[in-house]
């Protein structure tokens, strides 16, 4: 290894030296530093048969590492993925006490490859392929295979990169950073199942980058979501997927994160556009926003988000009585606190007991005639363990105990076996 990183470490030097002298050998130094980290990761790979591993949370540009592996591949095919099964099993009376049967239900629920190409290191194409509950077939309908991004990055500077095609909309934690191991319980966080959709992605054209100050950024205009699909259960109908998307109204979305010292994540992101798709009526702006924390240190781990949802009382009020859509909250609220502590001192394994509370309501207010249903104002409690033999593979059970103000809250346990290459 030494005999090969010699001369490169020699270039480095000489074009530091040079670079005092003329400016612009900046990039240069730039690209043989990048050449050089990818030739020391292809040759610890070549020495022990496997790349050193890292934790989901050591990605780039937003994404995990195991999405994000293209960007630090060398140039050509890059292949990663992740697997999630999940076994639940349901409680046989409901909150009020009213007996309704044990539910026990085993699923593959998802499998996902991303497959990227790095045509150079300027221009990169990234994509992630999901079948979820097994996949689809003539069979079992109930399945499904998706493409949930599928884009082209060209990297200009650190500070501005041009990103185009199918993008994960950039709300939340769990939005962009779903692989299982990357989250504490066996299913991701109500509110960000919900009031933030998972996983929403469109289509779309933005910036984004790192600016001094340890803050990154990413702004898109995307096509918007489709209020015809809003429901007494929030806005996650209104999702297009990219599918043959409806682009009538667009929609701007962002996302502003501040790491002030290693381990502390403070930030927050937004979405903002006219929902009606349908060309003709009033303008239904849908808006939501959240901020979040995290911190980790010392096997410590935890995280608080907080968002709300206004859909424009006007234009929620111009539809038909009998929609299902005119249900939907004009304001709808939630947030939750996780706080998970590893008991194995933070080493190659790891063994974090975690709590996690949530509170969130669908349907915060209506417009007038529209019946509150109880069922959407809820509160969520959720204790489990997971355990990591490697930082790769998760294993993970919990007791999720459902309080509604409808009183049909139904608690279950979870068992999960979750993986990322």
């Amino acid at each position: 290894m030494k005999s090969l990183l010699t001369p490169l470490l020699c270039s480095l030097l000489a074009a530091s030296a040079f670079a005092q002298e003329q400016p612009d050998t900046e990039k240069r130094v730039a690209d043989l530093e990048r050449r050089l980290e990818a030739m020391s990761r292809e040759l610890e790979t070549q020495k022990t048969g496997t790349a050193a591993p890292k934790t989901p949370e050591e990605g780039r540009f937003g994404l995990g590492a195991s999405a994000a592996k293209v960007y630090s591949a060398a140039p050509g095919l890059s292949v990663g993925g992740y697997g999630e099964f999940l076994y639940e099993s349901k409680a046989a009376t409901l909150q009020n006490g009213t007996l309704v049967g044990t539910e026990k239900k085993a699923d593959a629920l998802r499998l996902v490859l991303y497959t990227g190409y790095k045509f150079s290191d300027h221009i990169v194409f990234n994509s992630e392929i999901e079948f979820e509950h097994g996949g689809y077939s003539d069979e079992h309908p109930e399945g499904e295979a998706i493409v949930e991004f599928a884009y082209l990055d060209f990297h200009f500077t650190k500070a501005l990169n041009l990103r185009a095609g199918m993008m994960l909309v950039p709300m939340g934690f769990i939005n962009e950073l779903h692989e299982p191991p990357a989250f504490l319980g066996a299913r991701r966080p109500q509110v960000e199942r919900t009031l933030i959709p998972a996983t929403w992605h469109e289509n779309g054209v933005g910036l984004h980058g790192d600016l001094p100050g340890n803050l990154t950024y990413r702004l898109y205009l995307m096509n918007g979501l489709n209020a015809a699909k809003f429901s007494a259960a929030g806005i996650r109908d209104g999702r297009q997927a990219g599918k043959e998307a409806n682009a009538q109204s667009l929609a701007w979305t962002g996302r502003l994160d501040w790491t002030p010292r290693p381990g502390l994540l403070l930030g927050g992101s937004f979405y903002t556009g006219n929902s009606n798709q349908s060309g003709v009526g009033e303008t239904i702006r849908t808006t939501l926003w959240d901020a979040h924390v995290e911190f980790r240190a010392r096997g410590f781990q935890c995280r608080g988000l907080y968002t709300q949802t206004i859909n424009a009382e006007a234009g929620i009020q111009g539809l038909g009585a009998t929609d299902p859509a005119r249900e939907v909250g004009t304001r709808q609220w939630g947030g939750y606190v996780e706080a998970g502590y590893d008991l194995l001192g933070g080493g190659r394994q790891a063994l974090v007991p975690f709590l996690r509370w949530e509170r969130l309501n669908a349907q915060q207010s209506v417009v007038p005639g529209v019946l509150v249903q109880g069922e959407n104002d809820q509160t969520v409690l959720t204790v489990g363990m997971n355990y990591r033999p490697i930082p790769n593979v998760a294993v993970k059970a919990d007791l999720q105990t459902f309080k509604d103000r409808a009183q049909t809250g139904r608690d279950q346990i979870n068992l999960a076996l979750g993986f990322y290459f």
